[in-house]
Formats: C-alpha cells, sequence, structure tokens
C-alpha cells in the first residue's frame, strides 16, 4: 500500500512539472497600462536600468516620469535639435541619458548630447562649429566635419563611446571608434580606422560589451562581400569580420549579454510591412562573441523586438502573427534558440517609433512595451515563480 502510494505521489509530481509554465522560463507578468503614447507622433519612453522610472519624448521635449505615470524634470531642444530616437541611452547607474542627433536624416553635422537628470541640465558634450551646416550641401574644402554618431555607455557610467567621421571631402570619411572622458571632458580614439567603403557612411551602429573589451558594429557597404557585423578588440584596436546577415535583412542595433558573451542582433526586415511575415524572415537573431553561428530568436514565429535579461540566457520577444493573434505577446525564454514561455498575451512593439532598439529588462525586472493598436506605454512587472 505505501508503494503504491509513493508511485502515486510521484506521477502527480510529474505531471505538474509539465503542465506547469514554471518547467520552461518559469516567469510570470503583469502589465500596468499608462495614459501615454510612445511610438507615433514623435514620442518614445526609455526605461532606466535600475527600472525606477523612464525618459518620455515628445517632440522638442524629454521628461522623466515614474512607474505610475507622473511627470518628474523635463527639458527643451531648441529647434536646430534634430534628436535621433534611436541612439537615446541611460547610464547604467541611471542618473544621465546620451543621444546623439538624426544625422541620417538631416545629414547636418551632429554632436554627442548629455541629459544630467540630477541637476536636469542639457549640454552639447561634443560641440563642433560646423554643427548647423548640411554635409551633402557644403562647398567649402576649409570646413572640417566631425559626425559623431551612435552614443554608447561604459559599464561605470563614467565614459561615453561613439561613432566619430572626421573630414572636409568626402573622399577622406573614415569612421573610428572615440571615447569621451565625462570626468575631464578628454576625446580619445580608441579604434584604428575601420574598413573603407565606396558607400562614405558605412558604420552608424554599435555597442559596447558590459566588460568593456569588444564593439560590435555594422557595415553597410551595399551589397558587397563585406557587409554585415564586425567586432573590434579594445586591447588590439583591430577590427575583425564576424558574420553575414541573413537575407533581406540590415543589421541597425546591438545589445550584448550581461556576461557579454552573447550578441542580440536587432535588423532592418527591408521586405517587411504590416503584412504576415514567415517566421525566418525576421530580422533578430543572436551570435555567440567567442565563435560559432547566428540563430534566430523563434523559428516557430515572427520575432519583432527583443532584449537580454539581468541574467546571460534570458532573452524577452515580443512577436507578430496576423494569422494567429492568440500567440502574440511577450515571451521568456532562458535557452537560446528554444521557443519562450507567453508571459503576457497581446501585440507589443519597443515604445520607440522605428522600433528597432532593444527591450530594457531593468534591473527590478521591469519592461517598457507599447500596445497596439493605441500605443498606449505598458509597464510589465515581470516575477519569478
Amino acid at each position: 500500500m505505501r508503494r503504491l502510494l509513493l508511485v502515486c505521489l510521484l506521477l502527480i509530481l510529474s505531471l505538474l512539472l509539465v503542465m506547469s509554465p514554471a518547467s520552461a522560463a518559469g516567469w510570470t507578468a503583469e502589465a500596468t497600462k499608462l495614459d501615454l503614447i510612445a511610438g507615433p507622433m514623435g514620442t518614445a519612453a526609455y526605461l532606466a536600468p535600475d527600472g525606477s522610472r523612464f525618459a518620455y519624448l515628445k517632440a522638442k521635449e524629454l521628461c522623466t516620469y515614474s512607474l505610475a505615470g507622473v511627470q518628474g524634470d523635463c527639458v527643451t531642444f531648441d529647434r536646430d535639435t534634430h534628436i535621433d530616437a534611436d541612439t537615446v541611452q541611460w547610464s547604467p547607474d541611471s542618473t544621465k541619458l546620451t543621444f546623439t542627433e538624426n544625422f541620417l536624416t538631416t545629414f547636418r553635422d551632429s554632436d554627442i548630447w548629455l541629459y544630467d537628470t540630477q541637476t536636469n541640465s542639457l549640454k552639447d558634450v561634443t560641440p563642433d562649429p560646423n554643427h548647423v551646416k548640411n554635409v551633402l550641401s557644403n562647398d567649402d574644402p576649409q570646413v572640417v566635419f566631425t559626425v559623431d554618431l551612435a552614443p554608447h555607455w561604459s559599464s561605470d557610467s563614467q565614459s561615453i563611446y561613439f561613432i566619430r567621421y572626421s573630414f572636409s571631402k568626402f573622399s577622406e570619411i573614415v569612421p573610428k571608434f572615440y571615447r569621451l572622458n565625462l570626468v575631464d571632458g578628454t576625446v580619445q580614439p580608441v579604434s584604428s580606422a575601420l574598413p573603407k567603403t565606396n558607400f562614405r557612411f558605412s558604420v552608424y551602429s554599435f555597442a559596447l560589451s558590459p566588460d568593456n573589451s569588444t564593439m560590435a558594429y555594422n557595415l553597410d557597404s551595399q551589397r558587397s562581400n563585406q557587409d554585415g557585423t564586425w567586432f573590434v578588440d579594445a586591447a588590439t584596436q583591430e577590427p575583425k569580420f564576424v558574420a553575414a546577415p541573413p537575407k533581406d535583412i540590415h543589421p541597425w542595433t546591438y545589445q550584448f549579454s550581461s556576461d557579454s558573451n552573447f550578441l542580440l542582433i536587432i535588423g532592418l526586415d527591408i521586405k517587411g510591412g504590416f503584412e504576415q511575415r514567415e517566421p525566418e524572415a525576421s530580422p533578430i537573431y543572436t551570435l555567440p562573441v567567442l565563435g560559432g553561428q547566428q540563430q534566430q530568436v523563434n523559428t516557430g514565429t515572427y520575432v519583432n523586438s527583443a532584449g537580454w535579461g539581468p541574467q546571460s540566457s534570458e532573452l524577452a520577444y515580443t512577436t507578430f502573427d496576423q494569422v494567429n493573434p492568440d500567440k502574440e505577446g511577450l515571451y521568456i525564454t532562458d535557452t537560446l534558440g528554444q521557443s519562450g514561455n507567453l508571459v503576457l498575451p497581446g501585440r507589443f512593439v519597443v515604445p520607440t517609433p522605428p522600433n528597432r532598439t532593444p527591450i530594457l529588462w531593468a534591473a527590478n525586472n521591469t519592461i517598457l512595451l507599447s500596445q497596439a493598436p493605441d500605443y498606449k506605454l505598458v509597464v510589465v512587472q515581470l516575477k519569478q515563480s
């Protein structure tokens, strides 16, 4: 009788393990919708790394908000400053934001900006005398442009790394990586010249690993065999080709995992739109830093946004499926290449206009998303079961 009871208990336990969502990623989610739109009409939202608040961009104004949607301090940009919503980044200590201007749209010499939320001050930290001039229409050979793009923070929040193009003639355009030391204000190169191509502004996105050892960047040479993802070793300063992009995908944004061992690549699906897309057309995939093959986040459905969690193997992602809308939602996986758990049903995107920034999974297990069709901001609180 005792043996039969034991067998029954083991059978019940095994069934519970199979049926329980905790057998996969082990996460649940609670969502709170705010009365703020993020995505359309020049609006965007950016969650602080500690998850305590977020920054909200609307036209020429950038404000901080509590997670309850209560507005804090604000700064206003002048009419000549055209912020690139793709580039806004909080410092790891959640006190400052950096961003650059939208050079790839205006072709006006762009600088790196810093918003200090503790002093509520906004500053151009790489000022240039030719800031208001258009690069394409310039005919003065004496004018020197310093186009600064794609700022990224060092792990200690004391430095900003970025891409710089310095030139007076188009034939001289060669990108390099630079480092701005916020303590003393110095700007120093941290890489040798990157590969030169016939397409002048061929490098426009990169990310710095949390251990500050590796820089990942894109090379868009307009259909040459150099196109794809490259790495620069911070110690040797040498660039190295890593992987070509999948067909019809242009790498656009990069995010390293917390242990610096994996790279998330968010690309531009050049054939995508609002129609149904096949899973293999998803522009989001991962790449091992120390060698290995790129792989899709989910082979069974189209992934439209993703971001690393606090642990190296955790990944949050959202899906798009017009044919099976019940499968759309926020998923969590703890094993790369395997489907995750659906923790929040619905159609979600990252809360930035081009939808090409990573999901930011904050230290307190908070995520900020926009929910279609009204694009209202949703604060998602994850809990591990």
